[in-house]
């Protein structure tokens, strides 16, 4: 009996749609960085333990004292304009994750699903081989490297 639980994959029109989707946020961030690791490890950024302290400067401080702003650090419309990036930043990196997680989580279940359907193949194919069918010895040899030496066998469907 068959225990697959997500039986399904993307159609071709969705598999363009999608990446065509991805083309066009590529297309629509044209000033996206890359930093490298040492990179981002070695420039100041905002924390979440740093965020309040950046929120309460940008709409309270800076606008209510604009005789402290000095101009060394850029000019508070540029700060204005760095700021508001940030948070669209965090919005659509929020909405990123998310999809990312239900890609992973997708790939996982149907990467197990090939799994089991594998093993159990496996399986198969060994006692087809004691049985001297045609084929199975190429199953087994290809596959024991994998399943050798794992446990209990799973017995083949009726």
């Amino acid at each position: 009996m068959s225990t697959n639980q997500i039986n399904i994959e993307f159609s071709p029109l969705q598999e363009t749609a999608i990446n065509n989707d991805f083309a066009d946020i590529d297309t629509n961030f044209p000033f996206a960085v890359n930093l490298t690791k040492d990179e981002r490890g070695s420039i100041p950024n905002i924390d979440n333990e740093r965020y309040p302290y950046a929120q309460r400067t940008m709409d309270i401080h800076a606008p209510n004292n604009p005789n402290l702003v000095s101009g060394f650090a850029g000019t508070y419309a540029e700060a204005q304009r760095d700021w508001r990036l940030v948070n669209q930043c965090e919005g659509f990196k929020q909405k990123a994750l998310m999809l990312i997680e239900k890609l992973n989580d997708t790939q996982h279940l149907s990467g197990s699903e090939v799994y089991k359907f594998m093993r159990q193949l496996y399986a198969t194919a060994k006692l087809a081989a004691a049985n001297n069918v045609p084929g199975a010895d190429a199953i087994v040899d290809d596959l024991k490297s994998l399943f050798e030496g794992q446990g209990v066998e799973l017995p083949p469907n009726p």
